[in-house]
């Protein structure tokens, strides 16, 4: 793969060019990062016509250089949004595919326009009501998707659970993991080593691991399903960003979902009340389970979230415990 998704503007002109992805006469006039997401580069270029979102991905993750991360990503996300597009729910609130590129590893997605993510809420934006209400509908339109025979082993998407199965299920339980959680809360540390010996928690992360990786299961899933994801724009709430969307148990987004409304200053009844906006049958302990994997490793693995400086560790300790309960069926 020789092009290198930048903000040169001309060079993206002519990338975009030989591809012929340009209407006749049309040209790039400026490019600006769109998002700081973790795993891809993500580029608004501006044409005297339009405005498009390019991403890229890279045999990395661009945040982290150091983690290796499969470069069929984005592939894996074009099918994803193709599939979704079949339903109009879920077409009115995703971008649509423009156009792919397998060999530069580079989509070319509808923009949006110039909207804003939900990582607010970590710092007192409120989620409201009906924006859980939407997240939860969207969900149940999605985890509902007929998925066509020839689009479901690009979708399994198995390398990418492999990578996100060590960084929710096992690196942060890891003694040896290389993480200094005390420079970011001072004593997370501890509460971290109370956990990894506690034989009973760690056997159901292990068991809910396994049955992330295992398997592929009945439903197409976005697979990381929190508000950094979640896109306010003029159109309404969006969805985006679905590298991690596999096959697999509805309750993996749903448990996702649930942890970071937790993190956003949720009550502990969200489980009830995500289960009452999703209006559909699900296994409530199993989706628990994945919600503490979720605040688990939030705090104790490498993908940190945004949360305010004031937020202590009584506060963390707390989070901590819920995980606990919800992992071991106390909740």
């Amino acid at each position: 793969m020789s092009f290198e998704l930048g903000l040169d503007a001309a060079a993206i002109d002519a990338f975009l060019r030989e591809r012929e992805w340009l209407d006749s006469g049309e040209r790039v006039t400026g490019a600006a990062i769109a998002g700081e997401g973790n795993m891809n580069r993500t580029v608004r270029a501006r044409t005297d016509r339009r405005s498009v979102v390019l991403k890229q991905s890279r045999p990395y993750c661009v945040k982290f250089p150091d983690i290796p991360a499969p470069i069929e990503r984005l592939a894996t996300e074009v099918r994803f949004y193709q599939v979704a597009a079949t339903n109009p729910t879920l077409a009115a609130h995703m971008p649509r595919v423009l156009a792919f590129d397998a060999d530069a590893s580079l989509a070319m997605l509808e923009d949006l326009g110039e909207g804003s993510d939900l990582l607010g809420t970590y710092a007192g934006e409120r989620l409201e009501r009906e924006d859980l209400a939407i997240l939860c509908e969207l969900a149940r339109e999605l985890h509902t998707l007929p998925v066509p025979g020839e689009a479901r082993a690009i979708l399994a998407n198995h390398a990418m659970r492999e990578l996100n199965h060590e960084h929710i299920f096992e690196v942060p339980l890891d003694p040896d993991n290389g993480l200094d959680v005390d420079s970011i809360t001072p004593g997370l540390g501890e509460l971290a080593r109370q956990l990894r010996k506690d034989d009973g928690y760690v056997a159901e992360v292990i068991a809910l691991g396994m049955l992330y990786t295992g398997a592929d299961g009945p439903c197409l899933l976005h697979g990381d399903y929190y508000p950094g994801s979640f896109l306010r724009t003029e159109r309404g709430l969006c969805v985006i960003d679905p590298e991690f969307g596999f096959v697999g148990p509805a309750e993996f987004d749903l448990g996702v979902l649930a942890a970071h409304s937790i993190f956003g200053g949720a009550e502990d009844d969200v489980i009830d009340r995500i289960g009452a906006a999703y209006a559909r049958p699900f296994d409530r302990k199993l989706l628990a389970g994945f919600a503490g994997c979720e605040l688990m490793r939030r705090l104790l693995g490498v993908s940190q979230l945004p949360l305010p400086p004031e937020t202590d560790l009584e506060r963390k300790r707390g989070w901590l415990e819920l995980s606990h309960r919800w992992l071991t069926g106390r909740a």
